[in-house]
């Protein structure tokens, strides 16, 4: 019996094949983050997402290289007060888009390393739970105007 060795190179080809395949499932749209003053160091990203695979997708967590770290959040009422919080999952159901927008769902941008440009893309990386990973290009626009833009 003849033993095959895979090639390490191979292996990553085939590894990159499975997350596209994956990943082709996910269509982000509208992505922007919002650009504000440049003495405010911590901004928001909204987009929608939607997920035209048979099994939900739940997302754990997001970076981006514009900051010092990335969250996920909402903004959940508790006590009668209107509070942002951080999210440990954010489930993305089968055939179904969830909007990240002001006032719910959003990736909380903190520590920006320098001022957003407006129309300038910026890029997020979202991370799913079963370690797939969704690029979103977003353009930075002025609150109001979160709206009409489409990037993968």
């Amino acid at each position: 019996m003849k033993c095959i060795r895979l090639q390490p190179w191979l292996m990553f080809i085939g590894l990159l094949c499975f997350s596209f395949a994956s990943s082709a499932n996910i269509k982000v749209t509208d992505a922007t983050v919002r650009l504000l003053p440049p003495t405010v160091p911590n901004t928001a990203a909204y987009f929608k997402i939607h997920n035209s695979s048979d099994k939900d997708v739940v997302l754990v967590s997001a970076t981006t290289d514009i900051a010092e770290k990335a969250e996920l959040h909402a903004h959940v009422m508790e006590n009668g007060m209107m509070s942002m919080q951080e999210q440990e999952k954010i489930r993305i159901p089968a055939g179904e888009t969830v909007t990240f927008k002001p006032g719910g769902l959003h990736v909380m941008i903190f520590g920006l390393k320098k001022p957003l440009v407006e129309n300038k893309e910026v890029i997020i990386t979202l991370l799913s739970e079963d370690q797939q990973t969704i690029q979103v290009t977003a353009k930075a626009v002025m609150p109001g105007k979160e709206k009409s833009h489409k990037h993968h």
